[in-house]
């Protein structure tokens, strides 16, 4: 695991451990002012995890590049953003809106993570698919009339 780079919220949570242990008698007050300056002038979860080594395990701290990242699901991403694609040069053969359909679908299934994903990008392809589908049969059904119109 690469050590990673730790936020202000970061170093107040491992500041409350040691006032936690301080409190309990722990940490005694001269290595808890070491201890309290060096979590103040820490850059990487590392230096954090020094000033708690050596401590008892209720005072342990979790770096939050130790938690697991979720399960990716780009393959229904993929999926819904190729789908999506597919969808539009085909609608005009009305075949599009179903691909449309299938990727609005799939990307409804997949991650909902804020920002552009493929999740996103497929939904938006799919949505513009089955509209441009819809616009292609309303304009095959306007054509067939007129040309049977006396």
């Amino acid at each position: 695991m690469r050590d990673a780079r730790v936020a202000s919220d970061d170093r107040t949570e491992v500041i409350g451990l040691l006032n936690r242990a301080l409190e309990q008698g722990d940490v005694p007050i001269g290595d808890y002012d070491h201890r309290i300056a060096a979590v103040g002038g820490a850059t990487y979860a590392s230096e954090l995890l020094a000033q708690l080594r050596d401590l008892p395990p209720e005072y342990a701290w979790l770096p939050p590049a130790a938690v697991a990242p979720p399960a990716a699901t780009g393959r229904t991403g993929r999926g819904a953003l190729i789908l999506g694609l597919l969808s539009l040069p085909t609608s005009f053969c009305i075949f599009g809106g179903l691909l449309g359909v299938i990727a609005v679908v799939l990307s409804l299934r997949g991650d909902r993570t804020p920002g552009l994903s493929a999740n996103l990008l497929g939904r938006v392809f799919g949505i513009v698919g089955v509209v441009m589908s819809i616009g292609a049969a309303a304009a095959l059904v306007i054509f067939m009339r007129a040309d049977a119109a006396p």
